[in-house]
This record gives structure tokens, C-alpha cells and sequence, in this order.
């Protein structure tokens, strides 16, 4: 299962306005909560991928982040978004999706904007894949 943090929108140039605020604020709060900085996850044992997550947030620090996480999350119009999943797709297999909407400070126009738009876009070709992760997506709708 793949968790989308994703904002749609059918201006390119404002969702990755949107895109870098509020996923920026999400990576942020993790990184503070985390203490991605700290060296404690090495001594924490099952936390392996937490500490590779901690040396890349060290050499790149909270920008590098963000950067990072914009360069792996879905935002931008439906068909950037449905390129990045079909990327995904195409690199791991089939997958299932789970896709929020709200997060960061997202504020709620925002979300629900994207989440109606991506409903009304995006969902149905995931639904035309005909995969079971995308069976299960649409029961979920």
C-alpha cells in the first residue's frame, strides 16, 4: 500500500505553490518530531529505515527534505498526478492507494478541491487499470 499526500488542482503553477507549502509543513513536522538531526535511531532496534531517513535529512537538512518529498509525492493537475502514478505502477507493480488530501495545514477548500477533482479525474482510470488494488480503491469510494 502506497500513502499519496497529494494536491490537485488544474493550475500547474498554483498546486506546486500549494504543493511545496503543505507537504513542505508536513515533511517539517516530521522532521521536528522525529529528531531526524539526533543519532538515536542507530541504537533503536526494527528503526533501520528511519535511520537511513535520519542521514539523508543531516547531509540534506530540512530543505533537502522537502525537496525530496515533493520529487516522490503526487501534486499538480490530474494528468501530472496520473503520470506519476502510472510511474509507480510501472516500477513496483500494482499497488493499493491510499491518498490524503488534508495535512500540513491544508486548509479545507484546498483539500476538498483536490479531492473532487481527483475523484472526478484521476479515479476513474485508476479504476480502467482493472487491477485488484484499484478494485479496492473504487469499493472505497
Amino acid at each position: 500500500m502506497l500513502t499519496e499526500f497529494c494536491v490537485c488542482g488544474t493550475n500547474l503553477a498554483e498546486t506546486d505553490d500549494e504543493a511545496r507549502r503543505y507537504q513542505g509543513k508536513f515533511v517539517e513536522s516530521n522532521f521536528h518530531h522525529y529528531e531526524f538531526l539526533g543519532e538515536h535511531f542507530a541504537t533503536v532496534k526494527g528503526y533501520d529505515a528511519y535511520q537511513q531517513k535520519a542521514e539523508i535529512a543531516r547531509k540534506s537538512g530540512l530543505e533537502g527534505a522537502v525537496n525530496g518529498f515533493m520529487q516522490a509525492a503526487s501534486w499538480g493537475t490530474p494528468d501530472k498526478i496520473l503520470r506519476g502514478l502510472e510511474a509507480r505502477r510501472a516500477l513496483i507493480g500494482d499497488y493499493e492507494l491510499n491518498v490524503a488530501f488534508r495535512f500540513g495545514g491544508t486548509p479545507l477548500d484546498v483539500s476538498e478541491r483536490g479531492m473532487r477533482l481527483f475523484a472526478k479525474e484521476v479515479l476513474p482510470v485508476l479504476k480502467s487499470w482493472g487491477t485488484p488494488a484499484a478494485a479496492k480503491l473504487a469499493e472505497a469510494v
